[in-house]
């Protein structure tokens, strides 16, 4: 597998790491860049440093060991290594910007060059981290449970089809979206832990996380779907697109746990965020318990109006008051 940095990547980390460790009492990087970045100010002109040091900076992110914890990182999946071509490793300004995904178009140079070993049957990844990344404890992790992504989407089992539409509207499909990646990442983490490699949140962590997206799940009932979903060995992509858009399907994977509960399957789960049945539109604002709440006669001229809808269906705040007017007479069709 051929592994290539960005070159201004390899530089700002350089240049960040001798400026911390420096600022922290050891002045061993500091001192040993500037042995051999000296005698380039001595040895050339102004017009031919740059390439000089552009070798330096490449030669101490090896010798520094900054470009093993990639390396090592693919390691621990030979098989997904055996697969892949070429690796581009570039630099990020913000955290929300860093990913590792299957190289597309990062640009024309770089769709080339993984088209040219795509030709060859293999494929292109991308990595793009923050530069202080390499002194953090934490990529290594960060990169094991990335590259256990990369290897869902090579794997044919998976059925990975990045160009699925998900959602009527693009609040849903972001909605939607969302709830896929936490999904997917609580597989990768629990994957992980049974194979005893350290994730990159542990069980406690994913469980709060997988919690604030599926607070309309009582909390025993939680705990059951969430032990569920941790004890699957895999998911395709079209069951975690599925689950994602239909929490129904999410309560399936509920399991016998001690103080935990079965969910009933039939009661309908209005999420926030879900399209309401009577104008398609997302709602965070349900209106619930139709039957206790609102006047037989609304509903049957709701009934009317929709064929095929329930009650137990719900609707939002707004379409709710709306029939109210309309079937009083108050405002027309």
């Amino acid at each position: 597998m051929d592994l290539r940095f960005q070159p201004s990547l390899i530089q700002e980390v350089i240049d960040a790491f001798i400026e911390k460790t420096e600022r922290e009492g050891d002045p061993t990087f500091y001192k040993e860049f500037h042995e051999l970045a000296d005698p380039i100010y001595e040895n050339f002109p102004l017009d031919d440093r740059e390439p000089e040091f552009q070798k330096l900076y490449q030669y101490l992110f090896g010798h520094w060991g900054f470009a093993d914890i990639i390396d090592n990182a693919f390691n621990e999946f030979p098989e997904l290594k055996g697969r892949i071509g070429i690796t581009l490793v570039r630099g990020v300004l913000k955290e929300d910007q860093e990913s590792v995904d299957i190289l597309r178009k990062w640009g024309t140079v770089e769709e080339d060059l993984a088209k040219q070993f795509e030709a060859k049957g293999l494929k292109g990844v991308g990595i793009k981290l923050l530069p202080r990344r390499f002194y953090d404890p934490a990529l290594p992790r960060f990169c094991r449970h990335e590259l256990l992504h990369i290897k869902d989407m090579l794997d044919p089992a998976f059925l990975y089809d990045p160009d699925i539409k998900v959602g009527n509207t693009p609040g849903e499909e972001s909605l939607i979206l969302a709830r896929y990646r936490v999904l997917w990442c609580l597989s990768i983490d629990s994957r992980l832990t049974r194979i005893e490699k350290e994730p990159v949140f542990p069980k406690e962590q994913r469980f709060r996380e997988f919690s604030t997206w599926y607070r309309k799940i009582p909390g025993k009932q939680l705990v059951a779907v969430f032990e569920g979903l941790w004890a699957t060995e895999h998911f395709t992509h079209p069951e975690l697109i599925e689950m994602a858009t239909d929490t129904l399907k999410v309560i399936d994977r509920a399991i016998e746990v001690e103080g935990a509960e079965i969910p009933e399957r039939k009661k309908i789960m209005l999420m926030p965020g879900f399209p309401c049945p009577l104008c398609g539109f997302p709602t965070y604002n349900w209106v619930e318990n139709l039957e206790k709440e609102v006047e037989p006669e609304v509903l049957d001229y709701i009934r009317q109006n929709h064929p095929g809808w329930d009650p137990e269906y719900g609707g939002c705040d707004r379409c709710i008051e709306v029939y109210k007017l309309r079937a009083a007479g108050v405002m027309g069709d």
